[in-house]
């Protein structure tokens, strides 16, 4: 009975200890502090324009532990030339997922000479200057970077936006010419005409490139997917692009001024042909018919109309608003005059074209 009793009290007892444990739920083992390390930078990117070089790459949300980070970070910038040591470039602080930019002024030793290849990478570091370890290389490369584009104009024309500026000797390069819109409230890209841009919505930046191989610049190019009645922001660039270490590198050169442009339409359409005049008795009527005009851009036509004789001046006879199509009846003609017609096309900008040659008709009385 004794042995029962003390096997009951313990069965008792153990089950008291284990409702207490389940109540009460395992402790976690304790973690270490964060020591907040930035992840490295992995999208690390180089531009050389002129004398410097443009280092841009995102900011990391998180520590390497996963913590988010707090605060600006400490980024460290280093440049190593021709497979040389790493050199200090600069230091800067940006806040966490921010897209960074930073430029290196590039000393004078390294904008003359011949090309070589200058490798960039990035630390972040925290609060004790401990880092995670560099970012992904980008490249760049030193030397003299191409002249850059002078007396740079543009001047609209039936067949595009001429581009011109003042060339140089420069060869292997290429002109790359970024044209961008400038909105203008409550209006949207016109129709182009039939020798400018036709219809599609405008884009609100596009780059040109215009490559010459030769010692000859070609001085000038045309923008032919320009649209009238817009206004354009252009800057142009010389772009050298080498081949160093395995990498294929650009040096631009500084930008050219920003050349500001209305496309105003100031262009008439083409002059109305065909035209034919058939006088229709039964109806006392004289009707016109002429060959369409291909403009995108076309508002209609004007009829216009004089008696025959080397001295009456010819007077509108059309209504106010351009007639659509390429034919009109002229039911106010007198019987017994001979009339004299004539045709031009006019534009949505109200550009009208010359009159067409004419054609003559009567009514028998």
């Amino acid at each position: 009975m004794k042995q029962r009793a003390r096997a009951s009290l313990f069965f008792i007892s153990l089950a008291a200890v284990l409702r207490f444990l389940a109540g009460c739920g395992m402790v976690a083992p304790p973690q270490p502090p964060s020591l907040h390390l930035p992840q490295p930078v992995t999208d690390l990117s180089a531009a050389r324009i002129g004398s410097d070089v443009h280092l841009h790459w995102t900011m990391p949300k998180r520590a390497t532990d996963r913590v988010l980070l707090k605060g600006d970070q400490a980024a460290h910038v280093c440049r190593s030339v021709a497979g040389g040591a790493c050199e200090p470039a600069g230091d800067a602080k940006y806040a966490p997922e921010a897209q960074a930019d930073f430029t290196d002024h590039l000393p004078g030793a390294l904008t003359s000479g011949p090309p070589q290849l200058i490798t960039y990478t990035v630390e972040l570091r925290n609060q004790r200057g401990r880092t995670a370890g560099p970012s992904n290389a980008a490249w760049s490369a030193s030397g003299a970077a191409p002249a850059q584009v002078t007396d740079f104009v543009a001047e609209i024309h039936t067949d595009g936006v001429l581009l011109h500026w003042q060339p140089t000797q420069d060869a292997g390069t290429i002109l790359r010419i970024e044209r961008t819109l400038a909105p203008k409230p409550g209006t949207s890209t016109k129709a182009g005409s039939a020798l400018l841009r036709k219809g599609a919505e405008e884009p609100a930046q596009q780059t040109l490139e215009v490559g010459y191989a030769s010692e000859r610049d070609p001085a000038h190019a045309y923008d032919k997917d320009a649209a009238f009645d817009q206004q354009y922001r252009y800057v142009v660039q010389r772009v050298a692009t080498l081949n160093l270490g395995g990498h294929k590198i650009e040096i631009a050169s500084d930008p050219s001024h920003t050349y500001i442009l209305n496309t105003r339409d100031i262009f008439a359409p083409a002059v109305p042909t065909g035209l034919v005049a058939v006088a229709s008795p039964d109806e006392h009527a004289i009707d016109l018919s002429w060959s369409p005009n291909p403009e995108n851009d076309l508002a209609g036509y004007v009829v216009y109309r004089r008696e025959a004789g080397p001295t009456a001046d010819a007077v509108r006879i059309s209504p106010e608003q351009p007639i659509a199509g390429p034919a009109f009846r002229d039911a106010a003609a007198v019987p017994g005059k001979r009339y004299a017609y004539s045709v031009s096309a006019i534009d949505q900008d109200k550009n009208e074209s010359r009159k067409s040659p004419e054609v003559e008709e009567s009514l028998p009385q």
